[in-house]
């Protein structure tokens, strides 16, 4: 159940914050402009809709529809209802799109994904189903399901006509509509695990979206490199900003598993969307790079 509170404190923008735990994670909602009985209404319909999600797609849950395919005998067909078919086919472009570096059959377990460019399942549209092709491969939007869940809820504040608010799924997978009342953009700070002290960069949003992959801040290296099925390693932080967090969160996901020389050919593809690498040096400072930039 989630938490959630109101103020009035400034009459002129009256907020509502909810905060509660799905998909492995801390969500925090925050809208601005409306009374106190819209207010909760409206973030116990968006925790609702995080949660029915939640249950589509874990894949730890054996009574969820994905883990379903993921229990049936490999080449086997198994019949899905039509949002998480849509959810896998966009999971198919974009593996394509990234060179196999965005994967969501890529495993933990040194199965190798991606070597002859082909994914781990294929999909029927005459009969809406999805069938496994590998041994060891198995379906986790995990890369997926946070920018999904931030673009559902988005949909949930803008049909009740709000106007400025934050969805925040982790500190990784974040959407800002309008502004913050106070300034032209909502300032959000991004921290490297390594330097918990300052703000390694601030991003600007206004109707934008954004995605951080990294090291866990439990140290865990957690993003499988497709290519070898082991661990991708790296001490930065990528960053993705642009409209949609559904497209930052998958390229942030694959650009953190590519090769540092792969990934500005990643992003040429993505107008609209910039990408930046951001390291700690040596003397506990932090350096930001861009990767790639497309104007609008």
């Amino acid at each position: 159940m989630a938490e959630i509170s109101y103020s009035r404190k400034n009459p002129d923008y009256p907020i509502v914050y909810a905060t509660f735990g799905a998909m492995h994670t801390r969500v925090e909602l925050l809208a601005v402009g409306l009374d106190e009985e819209q207010g909760r209404g409206l973030m116990a319909e968006a925790e609702r809709e995080v949660k029915r999600l939640e249950r589509l797609f874990n894949r730890f849950d054996s009574r969820s529809p994905l883990a379903v395919v993921n229990m049936t005998a490999i080449g086997q067909s198994v019949k899905v209802d039509d949002e998480l078919f849509m959810a896998l086919e966009l999971c198919e472009v974009f593996r394509r799109a990234t060179a196999g570096y965005f994967d969501v059959t890529a495993a933990d377990d040194g199965v190798e994904t991606g070597r002859d460019g082909s994914g781990g399942y294929a999909l029927d549209g005459k009969e809406h189903s999805v069938r496994i092709l590998r041994e060891g491969a198995r379906i986790d939007l995990g890369g997926f399901a946070k920018g999904y869940a931030a673009e559902s809820v988005r949909r949930v504040f803008e049909q009740a006509d709000v106007r400025q608010a934050v969805i925040n799924f982790g500190n990784s997978s974040i959407v800002a509509m309008g502004h913050h009342p106070y300034g032209e953009w909502w300032p959000i700070g991004i921290e490297h695990r390594k330097v918990k002290s300052a703000v390694a960069r601030e991003v600007k949003l206004k109707d934008g979206a954004m995605s951080v992959s990294g090291r866990a801040d439990s140290g865990e290296y957690h993003i499988i490199d497709p290519m070898t099925g082991n661990r991708a390693v790296g001490e930065e932080l990528i960053v993705v900003e642009g409209r949609s967090a559904l497209v930052a969160e998958m390229l942030s996901t694959a650009l953190y598993a590519a090769p540092r020389n792969r990934r500005a050919a990643i992003m040429a593809q993505y107008e609209g969307y910039v990408a930046s690498e951001i390291y700690c040096r040596a003397d506990g400072t932090t350096e930001c790079r861009e990767i790639g930039k497309m104007k609008k």
